[in-house]
């Protein structure tokens, strides 16, 4: 065979290679379409049966647990409070000069008139002592007037009985009457002079007995802020060389202070709530700390049987019974009252009070099941329940656990929940 035969029994090469890519193409075409619908036909399948199930979902009736509001019960109210002494009072000097002496220091028991301490007040003395000479002055000046009247009454006298007998001229009987009337008034002149000066005395007499700071009644020192030597004013306070537990603001305050211990008391700010409740008597348990396990029996004293418009508190009185002196003035105390609130109170598991911007609200079940939205008054929370103060009349179904798929009027098929007692 010729060379120009082989030339033309061979294939050209770019034309074999041209058609074998179009084959692969072909193929990875087909493969790519059949791995396209392996993916795809179930995915539309799947979402088809979603839609289906949605809508089949969107109109079936929902179903709800539900429950009845049941009355809540009374609960311990537990209030903060601080103890104070029965009787407590702070002491202070009624005149001015220096601390001779003081006989007392903090802890130590005084009987009602006990000398707490003395002042050395020599200018009230000197005082005191002038107001006494000028006294007796006066005294010796009515003595004088006194001898001066019964002398112008003798003269009288005389002038009458001359003058019965026409043996005076009248003129010397009117001028004997005169005097005499005017000695009366100097003797009752005499007589306020004397008694001035006589009040005066009595006057430096008291404040030379205040000299002697007394005790106003049995009791405990609390607080002692003198020591010898100091300067007293009248009235005025001094500073404190110790903080009594009772002295909150640690400003100055008098000599001493008295507390009578043996009873105390604590005042309790009772919410609004509850105040219509509070009467005296109502039984309480005050606990202290460091006595918590040593709850003292006690009884509602007082009320100021009006609300305080700042706090909105009923301000009560507790006396507690402190024989033993185990408690003390200004103690941390706990104050545990068996108290109702006032008004319709109805209770409710937490969960089935929704909150949000519209407000607290719980989900009721209106005749013909349809779904309500009630804005409620909450009061109390105890965790797991809260109480409702207002928007329920106790007759309503409530949703237990309301959901945000439920809407205003949307029908639901309510099952009763069980409710924990």
């Amino acid at each position: 065979m010729s060379a120009a035969e082989r030339r033309e029994d061979t294939p050209d090469p770019p034309r074999a290679r041209t058609r074998t890519m179009a084959v692969m193409g072909v193929v990875l075409a087909i493969l790519l379409l059949v791995l396209l619908a392996i993916g795809v036909v179930p995915r539309v399948r799947n979402t088809r049966a979603l839609a289906a199930a949605a809508e089949q979902t969107r109109k079936a009736i929902p179903t709800v647990y539900v429950l009845r509001a049941k009355p809540a019960d009374d609960a311990g109210l537990t209030l903060a409070a601080t103890t104070q002494a029965i009787q407590d009072t702070i002491v202070y000097s009624r005149t001015s000069g220096y601390l001779k002496a003081r006989f007392v220091d903090i802890g130590d028991r005084v009987k009602a008139g006990q000398l707490l301490a003395e002042v050395d007040s020599p200018e009230i003395d000197a005082q005191l002592r002038q107001a006494q000479a000028n006294l007796q002055q006066a005294q010796k000046a009515l003595e004088l007037q006194i001898a001066n009247r019964d002398l112008a009454k003798v003269t009288m006298d005389r002038y009458l009985a001359a003058d019965a007998e026409k043996a005076v001229a009248r003129e010397l009987v009117d001028q004997s009457i005169a005097a005499y009337r005017t000695a009366q008034a100097s003797v009752a002149a005499a007589e306020a002079t004397v008694e001035a000066n006589r009040a005066t005395v009595r006057q430096y007499m008291d404040l030379t007995s205040f000299e002697q700071v007394l005790a106003p009644f049995d009791g405990t020192v609390i607080q002692r802020n003198v020591d010898a030597g100091a300067l007293i004013t009248a009235g005025s306070p001094v500073n404190n060389t110790a903080v009594s537990p009772l002295n909150l603001t640690g400003a100055p305050t008098g000599l001493f202070e008295i507390g009578q211990i043996d009873q105390l008391r604590v005042f309790v700010n009772v919410p609004q709530a509850f105040a219509p409740n509070v009467r005296p008597g109502l039984p309480v348990t005050v606990r202290a700390r460091g006595h918590l396990d040593q709850p003292v029996s006690a009884s509602v004293t007082r009320t100021a049987s009006a609300i305080d418009p700042g706090t909105r508190t009923l301000l009560i009185q507790v006396d507690i019974p402190n024989t033993t002196g185990e408690l003390m003035p200004g103690m941390f105390a706990y104050v545990d009252l068996r108290i109702a609130p006032s008004g319709i109170r109805w209770r409710l598991p937490a969960t089935a009070i929704i909150f949000d911007s519209q407000g607290t609200r719980v989900v009721t079940v209106a005749p013909g099941n349809t779904i309500h939205f009630q804005h409620v008054e909450l009061g109390r929370d105890f965790g797991d329940t809260i109480d409702i103060q207002g928007g329920l009349h106790g007759h309503e179904t409530i949703v237990a656990q309301p959901t945000v798929s439920l809407k205003e009027g949307q029908v639901v098929r309510p099952i009763t929940a069980h409710q924990s007692q």
